[in-house]
């Protein structure tokens, strides 16, 4: 029976730190009013056909819509303010944890997308924001990491290139960070996020990525960059102080390498 233990927990604890490096699917939820014709279904589709996740269109007041069980919520150019009741619905998901992809509109197309979009970061705690008075990068582009304009980090791992067609400049300070910036005003900033709290931030306008429901991208990668967007190890820290499934990993591996070291000291003491 010890034998039979033993081999038991080791093949349990085999399995939690191969689980623990394994992406998981996600739930997405995709909600946007904008009259200037952004696919939410095209981001619909995408996440439902791609990386194996499960997304949906949701409609009405945020807060009378079920995010429990949502993991990144995309937040589409508001054709009218966001009520009171649904900026606290946004902060309760970024309390437990979740994820808001908000995308306002480039230059004067729809400003007050954007004045509605920046008055919500704000209330949330964000410091970055979308400058609305301009369009910059017009027509299709091309950003890379070798070209400096894709940063290093957790969002854009595995995304070597990035097209693109236009966008409103952002500003991004405090604990924001940078994931990509532009090619005719070199540093200025076309994609950013931010971890607040538990959850987390990201802000684009729009870049005309969502055309055609992604079969303009070619042999691009924004379809890694956007499947990142959902379950991407970003820094923020656990809901609640719960350790991240590599944590629990290290702590069940240290705990059995512990219970060994123990056992074989009882076997030495008794043969003392």
């Amino acid at each position: 029976m010890a034998k039979f233990g033993k081999v038991a927990r080791g093949a349990a604890i085999a399995a939690m730190l191969a689980s623990a490096g394994m992406a998981q699917a996600g739930t997405v939820a995709v909600w946007g009013e904008s009259p200037f014709g952004v696919s939410l279904a095209g981001i619909n589709n995408f996440y439902n056909t791609y990386g194996g996740h499960t997304s949906s269109i949701v409609a009405g007041q945020l807060n009378t819509i079920d995010l429990g069980s949502v993991d990144l919520l995309w937040a589409i150019q508001p054709s009218d303010s966001y009520t009171a009741a649904e900026l606290n619905t946004m902060a309760g998901f970024l309390a437990g944890g979740g994820r808001i992809a908000f995308m306002g509109e480039h230059g004067q197309i729809a400003p007050n997308e954007n004045l509605r979009i920046n008055a919500a970061l704000s209330f949330l705690g964000s410091t970055i924001s979308i400058q609305f008075d301009q369009v910059l990068d017009g027509g299709f582009r091309s950003a890379s990491k070798l070209d400096g304009q894709i940063k290093t980090h957790a969002l854009t791992d595995g995304v070597e290139t990035y097209q693109y067609a236009a966008y409103a400049p952002l500003t991004v300070s405090g604990t924001g960070e940078i994931l990509m910036t532009g090619e005719d005003v070199p540093g200025s900033v076309m994609m950013a996020y931010q971890n607040i709290g538990p959850g987390s931030i990201f802000l684009i306008t729009d870049q005309n990525v969502w055309d055609g429901a992604g079969s303009l991208w070619g042999g691009f990668d924004n379809e890694v960059m956007f499947d990142n967007l959902v379950e991407g190890k970003t820094g923020a820290p656990p809901v609640g102080g719960v350790p991240e499934p590599t944590t629990w990993a290290m702590m069940i591996a240290g705990m059995a390498l512990t219970g060994a070291m123990m056992r074989r000291r009882r076997v030495s003491v008794s043969f003392a």
